[in-house]
């Protein structure tokens, strides 16, 4: 093998590992609550929240 072929390889892998990451980051931040779960709400300030 040639160091080309072996380098987009290498490339292609680093690529695949970052977009996985990327996608479980995107997936995990809007699943788990964030810096909002650290504010007290009235349950008024909650239903208006929700809507």
């Amino acid at each position: 093998m040639s160091y080309l072929v072996m380098l987009l390889i290498t490339l292609a892998f680093l690529f695949v590992i970052f977009t996985f990451a990327f996608v479980l980051h995107h997936f995990l931040s809007r699943s788990l609550p964030g810096k909002d779960a650290l504010v007290i709400d009235t349950p008024e300030e909650a239903l208006e929240r929700k809507l």
